[in-house]
């Protein structure tokens, strides 16, 4: 695929400025429940999808959009609006996709900014986006035991288990209490998604494979040895994510 192509269905597949508002605005409207995904904590919990061991169909994942209850369907003005939204979503979930496709160490997740009373300075906050993504592995829990149990897979985790987990210790609560250190962990939560995406890469490729799909586009790059691990431990790679696969 020509760079003109790649742009072209980048292009195709991302919402516009325009768009995400639209989305915004029924996700905020009395149209839905006060459990409903915000736009930032759906971008979290697609992300999940997008770069987990498989990815459900959209009767499994969309209800959970508008909460963990059956009583949280939104209500919809009309079959069109309906189907508008649903094809929001479902574009905005494919263009996650395609993004960690063609770049998944340099993949920008919706964040949300916050300004404190006091303090004149904006900080990251990726806590509700971490949220969601918690909440995109809960959903399908068992099938992420393998990262779990791995030799770093925790460690790539641990920034959006801080950040996101419903129960953390007291331990933990402390390393998330200020702003400062929100946005610390929220910076490092790209470097996780890029290790996490190359983890199942070989997983969802099998399951591509099975269901017919062409798994072109997804050609593994080539990582230097002696590079540093995208996991951001600090470690080279042949001493870290690369020792692991070469244990496998």
């Amino acid at each position: 695929m020509s760079k003109q192509e790649t742009n072209a269905m980048e292009i195709t597949l991302a919402l516009s400025e325009k768009e995400m508002d639209e989305l915004d605005s029924f996700l905020m409207s009395d149209a839905t429940t006060n459990e409903v995904m915000l736009l930032d904590c759906l971008d979290g919990f697609l992300t999940a999808l997008a770069c987990g061991p498989a990815m459900p169909e959209p009767e499994v994942w969309m209800p959970r959009v508008w909460g963990p209850t059956a009583a949280d369907a939104p209500k919809f003005a009309s079959a069109a609006q309906a189907a508008r939204i649903t094809d929001l979503l479902t574009r905005h979930l494919n263009a996650i996709v395609w993004s960690l496709q063609q770049d998944a160490e340099h993949f920008e997740p919706v964040f949300d900014l916050q300004v404190y009373e006091g303090d004149e300075r904006e900080y990251m906050d990726g806590e509700m986006w971490a949220h969601g993504f918690m909440t995109g592995i809960n959903m399908q829990r068992e099938n992420w035991q393998s990262l779990f149990e791995s030799r770093y897979g925790p460690t790539a985790l641990r920034p959006i288990y801080l950040l996101g987990a419903p129960d953390i210790t007291e331990e933990e609560e402390a390393l998330v209490e200020t702003p400062a250190q929100r946005e610390e962990l929220s910076k490092q939560i790209p470097a996780s998604i890029g290790w996490i995406y190359k983890f199942w890469a070989p997983q969802r490729r099998a399951a591509d494979s099975a269901n017919g799909i062409s798994a072109e586009h997804e050609t593994p790059k080539k990582i230097s040895r002696n590079a540093p691990c995208s996991c951001g431990s600090g470690r080279k790679y042949k001493k870290c994510c690369g020792a692991e696969k070469a244990d496998d």
